[in-house]
């Protein structure tokens, strides 16, 4: 009794009941506090979880409008390439070291696209899209598309801005579909012509065909010199082969492709029908630093429609085609050293079968005395030099020609048949 008389003392104690009250103050002080961080725990993870949702949704709009930003890229390319079929550089399309490019604002987003690749062949465009994120920051995506680009271009026999004939020159054409060239199939269409203004011919130079030169222009001929048809023989210039109204942009040459560029392979030995060759092409691109093995003969063979791009040395004995003709593989042989020399035999290949084309880093070709090439040149910016008793069969484009000792050219007549390439993608990929 006593103690529950003290107990109930002490509770009637002012000094004790502002204790326990002090007490309760801090329990629910210390709850509340909980209880706050609880909340704002809650809160902050929820603002988090939204502002990332709201990042992620952005983020994903922006995926989304990057692929069809790419696309656009791609769809202006290509209609730039088929509709200028001579030049990629104007519309506002500006050259650089990988092509021809151009970037262009769409809404809050921009696609920048390069094209490379040159007209009359392949071209790749390499088109980027950026689909707006936040502030300045973009989503980028890329497309990687080839296409065959139209090829209005159709070689007509020898043409150059500059040319001089030095020695024994002489032209004529034949059709290789008739089979390789022989005096007697010889017929008169073949045309050597200049953009520029003046053509001199001098000393036995005889030309079966024509001769044309840039308006205004004039073609002399001294001494035994002629151009006429498949029967005349001089001297001068027969009636109606000659003109003086020849006009034709030639663009020049871009690279095709590089040594990264996707499906690219590496030229290697191999053996076809028991025959081991220095390089062989099953179809598709190729690129090569140099082609000077001497193994195995420095051949080189073509089972299928290839391009190769060499950047080097091209030092090849011999050619070889699987077929000749209208069935036969073609080969498109790119070259950008600053001097190339062409010695190699050609077998089994007839002229449209085989395109070699300059860069303007490559600065002279010289076809080498005493051999026969087989195939068609296009070098629009490379000097071209033939050396005494040298012969072409098929067709020339370059900047400047000139011929030593006598030099025969057989313009192939069959590239006039060849069927102008209609626009054609190839392949479509997102990189």
């Amino acid at each position: 009794m006593i103690m529950r008389a003290a107990i109930v003392g002490l509770r009637g104690n002012p000094c004790f009941s502002r204790f326990d009250a002090r007490k309760r103050s801090a329990s629910a002080l210390l709850v509340i506090l909980i209880i706050a961080g609880i909340l704002a725990a809650a809160i902050g993870t929820y603002l988090a979880l939204t502002s990332q949702g709201n990042s992620n949704v952005k983020r994903s709009i922006g995926w989304n409008a990057a692929l069809p930003l790419a696309e656009a890229g791609v769809e202006e390319a290509l209609s730039h390439v088929v509709l200028n079929t001579n030049q990629f550089g104007k519309d506002g399309w500006t050259l650089s070291s990988e092509g021809f490019g151009k970037q262009r604002l769409l809404g809050d987003g921009y696609y920048s696209v390069n094209i490379s690749g040159f007209p009359n062949g392949k071209v790749y465009v390499t088109s980027t899209g950026y689909g707006v994120w936040r502030a300045s920051n973009y989503i980028a995506r890329t497309v990687r598309v080839a296409a065959q680009t139209p090829s209005p271009f159709i070689p007509i026999g020898l043409v150059a801005t500059n040319i001089t004939f030095g020695g024994n020159f002489g032209a004529d054409s034949y059709d290789s579909i008739d089979g390789p060239y022989a005096p007697r199939k010889a017929t008169a269409l073949v045309t050597i012509a200049t953009p520029g203004r003046l053509l001199s011919l001098g000393g036995s130079s005889h030309i079966h065909g024509y001769v044309a030169t840039g308006p205004g222009g004039t073609v002399s001929s001294g001494g035994s010199s002629f151009v006429g048809d498949e029967n005349y023989t001089g001297p001068g210039i027969q009636a109606g082969h000659q003109t003086n109204n020849f006009t034709q942009n030639l663009p020049p040459v871009f690279p095709p492709f590089s040594s990264t560029t996707p499906r690219v392979q590496t030229p290697t030995n191999g053996n076809v029908a028991g025959v081991d060759y220095t390089y062989v092409l099953r179809g598709g691109d190729y690129f090569a630093t140099n082609l000077d093995s001497a193994a195995y003969g420095k051949s080189l063979y073509i089972a299928s429609d290839s391009t190769l791009f060499v950047t080097g040395n091209v030092d090849l004995s011999k050619i070889v085609f699987a077929n000749s003709g209208l069935t036969g593989p073609h080969l498109n042989l790119f070259v950008s050293a600053p001097s190339v020399t062409f010695a190699p035999s050609i077998v089994g290949g007839t002229p449209p079968q085989f395109w070699v084309f300059g860069l303007p880093s490559c600065t002279t070709m010289t076809l080498v005395s005493k051999t026969t090439f087989i195939g068609i040149i296009y070098a629009p910016t490379v000097d071209l030099r033939a050396e005494g008793n040298a012969a072409l069969c098929g067709a020339i484009v370059a900047a400047t020609f000139e011929c030593f000792g006598g030099f025969d050219f057989h313009y192939d007549s069959s590239t006039r048949g060849i069927e102008a390439k209609d626009f054609k993608i190839l392949s479509w990929a997102e990189l």
